[in-house]
């Protein structure tokens, strides 16, 4: 029996949310990793967003969750929603030896998704889901489609290096599992800009899959609760919400990694 990571996106977002990530080695790597990249990023431009809206936050992570930033820059929702998704997985992977065979993300999530499935460095996907922050502040004050946004991003990820999947991607946007495609994965990464998220497939993917939990990674239980509204089946658990060590433990039982689980209920 297989698991599930889900990855939410924008609307799930929250003042505070790096700061109430799981408290272990590898939420913390995640979050020093963030805060290097983003000082190098902003270094590389001199400060200035490469659009030309929007903060490039070279004090690194230390406000990216605030009230403030969340409220008035797209570009830090974007960035913050990617350390998140990141920094929950990598914890529950490295601590908690729990592991994915399916990622999926909605919106923004899919970018989080694509790097638990190596198809984008940690780096690489902070650089994207910036310029995405970016071009979709641009777009709407300048009444710009959405899909100019979407062939700028195209555009973006052809210069990223190919690699292997090590566990299937399943597309938002495309609404089915794609394994050994990066290109496909990269098109639908794009295209979350500007098209409309086939959640309602994904899950469909997934429970044909015969996948035994979705762990949604954090913030919130906006996916959670979108699950068992659809009446698939699937069993689900918030790390947010449960916390790391609880959502481990259903994710194990659930998946035949055994342990146990004293939790009788198909969502928590």
């Amino acid at each position: 029996m297989s698991i599930a990571f889900l990855f939410p996106g924008r609307g799930s977002q929250r003042p505070g949310m790096l700061h109430r990530l799981p408290d272990t080695a590898a939420s913390a790597t995640v979050l020093a990793e963030a805060d290097w990249a983003l000082r190098r990023l902003a270094s590389r431009t001199g400060g200035e967003s490469g659009t030309g809206s929007g903060p490039e936050y070279a004090d690194g992570i230390v406000e990216l969750d605030s009230p403030e930033a969340l409220e008035r820059s797209p570009v830090a929702c974007h960035v913050a929603l990617l350390i998140a998704g990141v920094a929950g997985a990598r914890a529950l992977i490295e601590d908690e030896e729990v592991r994915p065979s399916y990622v999926a993300g909605h919106g923004t999530g899919g970018y989080a998704a694509a790097v638990l499935a190596d198809v984008l460095t940690f780096e690489e996907a902070l650089r994207a889901v910036r310029l995405r922050g970016e071009l979709l502040q641009s777009a709407e004050s300048t009444n710009a489609p959405e899909s100019d946004v979407a062939i700028r991003l195209a555009q973006h990820l052809a210069t990223v290096k190919r690699r292997p999947q090590s566990v299937s991607y399943v597309g938002g946007v495309q609404g089915r599992s794609l394994l050994g495609d990066t290109n496909a994965v990269f098109d639908d990464l794009a295209w979350s800009a500007a098209r409309p998220v086939r959640w309602a497939e994904v899950l469909t993917v997934l429970a044909e899959e015969k996948v035994a939990c979705c762990v949604e990674l954090p913030p919130g239980r906006a996916l959670t609760g979108q699950l068992t509204d659809a009446g698939t089946g699937l069993r689900a658990v918030s790390v947010e919400e449960q916390g790391i060590a609880e959502a481990a433990e259903f994710a194990r039982a659930a998946g035949g990694g055994g342990g146990g689980s004293r939790h009788q209920s198909e969502d928590w």
